[in-house]
């Protein structure tokens, strides 16, 4: 049974040259009970590709398909998590509160699928929790 949601800041941390040692140390412990969503796969992915060194860019190109695209499964932006977004846009422009819709669709994932998203940038999404159940957990604190 999964039970989190990881963001693009949890799953790069372990590529970083002084990585957070408690991050990557939940993220071995929680591997079988996390997952991500197809839109932090793809600012993974598009983060990587915009590199301009092509030593590091191969390297993280590499751990990106040999070890996240492996550890995790991948869960799309589907009907449910899009009716989600949908639900969301609309409390929150009423608030006159919008996040980034990359974001949006991240929680949106986490909510349709009833997982705990974890991410570094917890005051990006609190807006989010603010209008719907969205849980969230900073493994950086």
């Amino acid at each position: 049974m999964k039970m989190y949601l990881l963001d693009t800041n949890i799953i790069s941390e372990p590529t970083k040259a002084n990585a957070n040692p408690v991050v990557t140390k939940k993220i071995h412990e929680n591997i079988e009970y996390s997952c991500i969503s197809s839109v932090v796969w793809a600012e993974t992915l598009s983060g990587i590709k915009s590199l301009p060194d092509e030593n590091r860019k191969t390297m993280l190109f590499d751990y990106a398909t040999n070890q996240i695209q492996k550890m995790y499964d991948i869960l799309p932006f589907d009907d449910f998590a899009a009716s989600i977004y949908s639900d969301l846009i609309s409390r929150l422009q009423t608030k006159g509160k919008l996040p980034q819709k990359l974001d949006l669709m991240i929680a949106s994932t986490a909510i349709a699928n009833n997982l705990i998203l974890v991410t570094r940038n917890t005051s990006d999404f609190q807006p989010i929790k603010e209008v719907s159940n969205l849980m969230l957990e900073n493994w950086f604190v």
